[in-house]
């Protein structure tokens, strides 16, 4: 042999778990408490900007409701204003009120008693045939 020789390969350390170091000094404890302050402010206005949008979310919803019926409300009073604008409505009151007609009416006027009663059905007529199809089923498969 030459006179090298080679080392057999190492085993591997085993792996040790990792570990988090806290500083050990004031300067850096303090430092730790400043960034847990500000990290406690941040999540607190976070959270409240969160709320108020939701509320306000809530809040939309309900007005877009009360802007619905309100649509609603406005277009039946919009009808109702149209028709009593109409002649229709002006003609209606006028007879109503002041009994008055349109020129070239009459006023029929039936007294109490004198309808006359309708008239008996007639008995000695045919009656109705029955529709064609019920005739044929009762033509090939009896009554």
């Amino acid at each position: 042999m030459t006179g090298i020789q080679i080392a057999a390969p190492r085993p591997a350390p085993p792996e040790r778990p990792i570990r988090l170091r806290l500083p050990a000094s004031r300067g850096g404890l303090a430092w730790i408490a400043v960034l847990v302050l500000v990290g406690g402010f941040l999540a607190l206005q976070i959270g409240r900007e969160v709320w108020t949008n939701w509320s306000i979310g809530q809040e939309r919803a309900v007005l877009e409701a009360q802007i619905v019926e309100m649509e609603a409300y406005n277009a039946a009073l919009q009808r109702e204003l149209d028709y009593l604008n109409s002649d229709a409505f002006v003609s209606a009151e006028v007879r109503r009120l002041l009994n008055m007609g349109a020129p070239g009416e009459h006023l029929l006027i039936i007294p109490p008693g004198a309808a006359a009663p309708l008239p008996e059905i007639d008995a000695t007529r045919d009656p109705v045939p029955p529709p064609l199809l019920e005739q044929w089923l009762q033509l090939f498969f009896g009554p």
